[in-house]
């Protein structure tokens, strides 16, 4: 039997854990936060995998959403690190992280490395077609909601690397990532490509953390 730890953020069913105990056959405990209390924005639930024991993380995605009410993109599996294996891993369950063999995010000791990132919308077609500052920031946005299942944020980020199929537009990519940042700046890089896997995005972010 596996053992789950689920943070849920907003609202949640009062009998969440049983329903979720009876569902997943697992010993779940359920930790409820308040949209208020999170910076990441959306509604997103976490779920970590405390026994170690590999699972069908596509299956347990589809699982947790619907007991909790929640598109499969706003629920993120972490596979915590055990004895003998240094790394903790985060999954959304997003069907090409099976069929490319990545996960969303690693940790290896104090660092943490962030997937490219592409400007994906909740349905799961391209974000804010033909705007690249908007674009930009929802990569970022992105990106620190999948640090946030490691109890990080933008503020942990040390590098990013940008990649854009249209380096004339570099103020406006330019531009939302300087809004994101604010003061906490990391180092980065912009290069432009020939073009990503839609041609609607034009934009791809990835990102190393510490923390």
């Amino acid at each position: 039997m596996i053992a789950l730890e689920v943070e849920v953020v907003g609202a949640a069913p009062a009998d969440l854990a049983k329903r979720l105990a009876d569902a997943l056959g697992a010993r779940v405990r359920v930790r409820r936060v308040d949209e208020g209390d999170y910076a990441g924005g959306g509604r997103p639930v976490f779920v970590r995998v405390l026994s170690g024991r590999r699972t069908d993380v596509e299956s347990l995605v589809r699982t947790l959403a619907a007991v909790c009410g929640r598109p499969v993109e706003e629920v993120f599996v972490v596979h915590e690190a055990v004895a003998g294996a240094p790394f903790a891993r985060v999954s959304s369950g997003a069907p090409w992280e099976q069929r490319v063999g990545y996960c969303r995010a690693v940790r290896a000791g104090g660092q943490v490395f962030v997937t490219g990132t592409a400007p994906v919308a909740d349905d799961g077609g391209p974000f804010a077609p033909g705007d690249a500052e908007a674009q930009a920031a929802r990569c970022l946005f992105l990106v620190e909601r999948a640090l946030r299942a490691f109890g990080l944020d933008r503020k942990s980020i040390v590098r990013t690397r940008m990649f854009v199929t249209d380096i004339a537009q570099w103020e406006a990519f330019g531009r939302a990532h300087r809004v994101f940042f604010g003061d906490d700046r990391p180092a980065t890089t912009m290069v432009e490509v020939s073009r990503l896997i839609a041609p609607e995005m034009l934009i791809e972010i990835e990102a190393d953390a510490v923390g």
